[in-house]
């Protein structure tokens, strides 16, 4: 398997503590974000682990450059930005990704086991299996409405309930992007016609710690909880 890891957004909502360092480069202890998600994804036995990007990809290629884990991390570099379906398929398009590979956002965390993911898809017939957390406040991200294990849609209603959200991992096989090309959205054009076809599933993270630090709050959270674990590690 190989993993796509999303990271050329522009981070807008973090601007206010960031400075205009991409989110998956911000600190975390002595580490940075990324270097969390890759770590992760290379416990898995990940073979090969694509970046894509765009908003100042200069400091991802310099990132890579003095990681010593380069060789699994290759970069691609959209031209312009062409949205999450359209940057996966462009990664796809210009790279030799396997079959069957992952899609990580490069601004969340969560607990999810990524080899008991990968078993559930690879028993399954769906085309598509997307990661899902509970949280007790959906107001930012939306619900997933789901039977059994199989998708059914997205609920972008605010609500400040508690439910199952869309943690933003996901297992794909690249045939779903036939018919695609350009700039379009994988949440708004291409899982609607997969649902349809009743070809997406879930795949439960249970008791997860899930966050999205693309607003400064759950940034400093997520800092607070995993800063002093990443400094005890050996780099």
């Amino acid at each position: 398997m190989d993993a796509i890891i999303l990271a050329g957004g522009f981070g807008t909502r973090l601007k206010t503590i960031s400075k205009g360092v991409p989110k998956s480069l911000m600190p975390i202890g002595n580490k940075v974000f990324l270097d969390i998600l890759i770590d992760r994804l290379i416990f898995s036995k990940i073979d090969n682990i694509y970046l894509s990007l765009h908003y100042k990809s200069e400091l991802f290629i310099n990132y890579i450059s003095h990681n010593n884990k380069k060789k699994k991390l290759i970069p691609i570099i959209e031209p312009k930005p062409l949205g999450t379906g359209g940057g996966i398929n462009y990664v796809v398009n210009n790279s030799s990704i396997s079959e069957c590979f992952f899609v990580i956002n490069g601004d969340t965390f969560s607990n999810i086991n990524y080899d008991m993911m990968n078993e559930a898809y690879a028993t399954s017939n769906y085309d598509c299996m997307v990661g899902i957390s509970f949280v007790n406040n959906c107001s930012r991200f939306g619900k997933i409405n789901f039977n059994n294990n199989q998708l059914i849609g997205f609920d972008e209603k605010s609500s400040y309930s508690k439910g199952w959200i869309n943690n933003g991992i996901y297992i794909m096989n690249k045939q779903i992007f036939r018919g695609f090309k350009g700039n379009f959205s994988l949440e708004h054009d291409v899982f609607p016609k997969f649902i349809n076809e009743k070809k997406v599933g879930i795949f439960k993270v249970l008791n997860d710690n899930f966050f999205d630090i693309g607003i400064p709050n759950d940034y400093k959270e997520l800092y607070k909880q995993l800063a002093q674990g990443v400094r005890n590690e050996r780099v």
